[in-house]
């Protein structure tokens, strides 16, 4: 498929873990230690008749700014076919609208695929199954984390050339985490890691290493997204004075300066010279003040830094650092930072279902940019992110030459 001429990578969209089949790959021993947890583990409803995991104590974020009021979001009731199963709402741009089964339908979601006119989906999830790592028992994590990675395979495997995802990881048992990179890497769904960071630890700490280095020997990225990388959910929840404009605004952005900073900082590219890491869903506009701001701070803070081989900006230009955009920052914004970093660094990508699509409109808006040039356009539609997830890039080739 080519949409103007361009094939369209969308580097960040979701599903919402649903209970029902990711449940039906525990083993009996398993599903009786999830039962176990009790009412650690809720289940609230979510779209054609499936559950979605609540996990761990979460602000309501229900806090009117300017005052002490406490409102509801919209109801899903009352968003009707603009319920994106999240609790604000969506700036979808149907009808048509996506479909209430993409989260366990490849076929659904392919088909809401075929009428924006994109390629590839890398599904991330939305953080249900990772809200595991905020509880004590690491056995069931890592089992949970399991049974989802074998619904994910049977998800993407009736369209291994359009449908990619993330293997989760955590450091709470790295051995385990090693194993599950290794077994996953001789299926053809994924292209990257997803670790999933407890409170009690940082992304930076030791704990990681063999886990970044079993993502190198398997070609695997490391990606980052915003708000289900950290437990509890979201980043940075318990400062935003439990107001969701203030939470949507900081929360994503916060997230990512913090992890790039300490993945960069602490040398992890420079140890795996072929490791690859990303960001997503956390905006690009901010991206080159930041970059010239850790340039500066690594210079002051030398003595709390290991010997880096490159100033932090330059890791940032590539070829081992990507990051999505968000359209809705628009096409200023985004030739700005091609001007400050280049143009191999960011990738398209629409948050499709969640609330931040602009579903079936996001491609439309991007090839309206008439200020691109042409190869920045194919470079942030398509070519960064085969870069960016190469493991997908040698599938392409052979669907290509097809």
């Amino acid at each position: 498929m080519t949409r103007a001429g361009h094939r369209i990578f969308d580097a960040d969209t979701h599903i919402i873990e649903p209970v029902e089949p990711i449940e039906a790959y525990l083993s009996a021993a398993d599903r009786a230690r999830l039962a176990a947890l009790g009412p650690l583990v809720q289940r609230a409803p979510a779209k054609a008749g499936m559950s979605r995991y609540v996990i761990g104590k979460r602000p309501k974020l229900n806090r009117k700014l300017g005052s002490l009021e406490r409102v509801d979001p919209p109801s899903a009731t009352a968003r009707g076919a603009r319920d994106g199963g999240t609790p604000w709402d969506v700036r979808w741009q149907g009808p048509p609208f996506p479909s209430d089964r993409v989260s366990f339908d490849p076929h659904a979601r392919v088909r809401d695929m075929d009428i924006e006119g994109i390629d590839v989906n890398m599904v991330l999830p939305s953080g249900g199954v990772p809200g595991f790592a905020g509880l004590e028992n690491v056995v069931l994590e890592a089992a949970m984390y399991q049974a989802y990675h074998r619904f994910l395979a049977d998800y993407c495997a009736p369209y291994p050339d359009r449908l990619t995802s993330v293997i989760l990881v955590s450091a709470r048992d790295t051995a385990a985490a090693v194993t599950e990179i290794r077994r996953c890497s001789r299926e053809p769904w994924p292209v990257g890691i997803f670790p999933i960071c407890p409170p009690e630890m940082s992304l930076d700490e030791p704990a990681w290493e063999p886990i970044w280095a079993a993502a190198q020997e398997h070609d695997l990225t490391v990606v980052i997204h915003s708000f289900t990388m950290t437990i509890p959910y979201p980043p940075g929840v318990w400062d935003t004075w439990d107001n969701v404009f203030l939470q949507r605004a900081a929360g994503h952005v916060w997230n990512a300066q913090r992890n790039l900073a300490a993945v960069i900082g602490a040398g992890v590219l420079d140890r795996y010279p072929a490791l690859r890491l990303t960001s997503l869903e956390c905006g690009h506009g901010w991206l080159p003040s930041w970059a010239a701001r850790l340039d500066e701070l690594a210079e002051m803070s030398r003595h709390a830094l290991p010997p880096l081989k490159q100033k932090p900006s330059d890791y940032i230009r590539g070829p081992q650092y990507f990051q999505s955009i968000q359209i809705y920052e628009g096409e200023q914004s985004l030739r700005h930072a091609f001007e400050a970093l280049g143009e191999d660094t960011l990738m398209f990508a629409t948050d499709y279902p969640h609330s931040e699509s602009w579903f079936p409109k996001s491609a439309e808006i991007v090839l309206g940019w008439t200020s691109l040039a042409e190869g920045a356009r194919r470079r942030l539609l398509w070519d960064n992110a085969l870069r960016c997830y190469r493991r997908f890039a040698s599938r392409a080739a052979v669907t290509a030459g097809a």
